[in-house]
């Protein structure tokens, strides 16, 4: 047995109350008065019965607060997770008349729930699609999922990459073989003030090479930037960084100066090593990249390797759109980490809460319907 709040349990020690109660209720010594000598018999009999209904009493009433406790601890009972080659994940991206027409091809799946972290029935109404990568990667150490089925709707999941989480007992089904996104996606490039003096070099060099359709937004304000509009944001206005910008970090842009534009803020800097003066900051969900020295300088740019420097410097600060470029993983061949049998979670908690409010109810109205039943104590000392 296992506890959600085993703390509560102290209340157990509350079963010596109504003992004690009992106890020194029957050590009392009550005067009974009667008429003649013949009731003393009677007397005698209807006392049994009375302190027989006190003892179911004390025992309903010990058991009550005994479940009381219990319920309030959160009992858990440990249940075996058996795995079931007959059960069906779904991914809740397939509409239900899509569904319907694969099981009508496969009939042979005994349980078919939705993909999620915590799997639904099919018969509950279709929940918004999860992250796939995170809700698989939560099942595959599962035991009564182990040996699932795994249908998707496309074979080419964009969300999953090579730190995947699988079983490797799973076995992988796709309504639709999809099209491959782009393995580098490219980034939305943006500049916020004057253009320095090698931008246009560079950007003619990247596109003859590495990025063919790299192309440059130019924003006439800060409070226009917005990370959801731009990746790459090179800002070269001298002075304090605006609190714009710092809101454009914080949401996962990648904002890239040099040394004349100052940090606010307790913004603190790690050096990257390299041939190059180079400092990185950590904001939120992106990353502020600033060159040490002044990018104006004819040193900075004067140099042949600067484009390619200067892509490989700017993609190693963008965490997002390193993520959103990863190899993608298809059902034929799933990459990531296999979870092996030795790892896998063979039991379950399983909570019991509603039992025991059930018998706690029947209890209560079984202890209320003897209580009830007792015959008033008049006030002459007779039942």
């Amino acid at each position: 047995m296992f506890w959600q709040s085993s703390q509560w349990l102290w209340l157990l020690a509350a079963l010596a109350i109504p003992l004690l109660i009992h106890l020194l209720r029957r050590n009392a010594t009550r005067e009974i008065t009667f008429a003649a000598v013949h009731w003393l018999q009677r007397e005698r009999q209807h006392k049994k019965r009375l302190l027989l209904r006190e003892k179911w009493l004390l025992l309903l009433r010990m058991l009550l607060l005994a479940l009381l406790a219990i319920l309030l601890a959160g009992p858990l009972l440990q249940r075996d997770n058996q795995a079931s080659e007959k059960m069906l994940l779904v991914d809740p991206r397939i509409e239900r008349a899509e569904l319907e027409t694969f099981l009508g091809e496969n009939p042979r799946f005994a349980s078919v729930l939705w993909l999620l972290p915590d799997p639904l029935p099919i018969s509950e109404s279709r929940p918004q699609a999860p992250d796939l990568w995170r809700t698989l990667s939560s099942l595959a150490d599962a035991g009564e999922f182990r040996r699932a089925h795994i249908l998707l709707r496309h074979a080419q999941n964009p969300s999953g990459h090579g730190a995947l989480a699988v079983s490797p007992h799973w076995r992988w089904h796709a309504l639709e073989n999809g099209s491959k996104e782009e393995s580098s996606p490219l980034p939305r490039l943006t500049l916020l003030g004057q253009s320095p003096t090698w931008l246009e070099a560079v950007l003619q060099q990247l596109q003859n090479t590495v990025a063919p359709q790299l192309e440059l937004q130019k924003l006439a304000a800060a409070g226009l930037a917005s990370a959801s509009e731009q990746d790459w944001l090179l800002y070269d206005t001298a002075g304090e960084l605006p609190a714009a910008l710092q809101q454009f970090i914080r949401d996962g842009g990648l904002l890239i100066t040099d040394q004349r534009v100052q940090p606010a803020g307790g913004i603190q800097f790690v050096e990257i090593a390299g041939d190059e003066p180079l400092q990185a900051a950590a904001l939120g969900r992106g990353s502020w990249l600033r060159y040490g020295r002044d990018w104006h300088n004819a040193d900075f740019f004067h140099r042949p390797e600067l484009p390619e420097k200067l892509w490989q410097q700017w993609f190693a600060q963008d965490w997002a759109l390193q993520a959103r470029g990863r190899g993608l993983w298809s059902i034929d061949a799933p990459p990531g980490i296999a979870i092996a049998d030795a790892e896998v979670h063979r039991f379950r908690l399983m909570p019991i809460e509603q039992w025991l409010l059930l018998a706690f109810v029947l209890l209560l109205a079984l202890e209320r319907t003897v209580a009830l039943a007792r015959p008033a104590v008049g006030s002459d000392g007779h039942d």
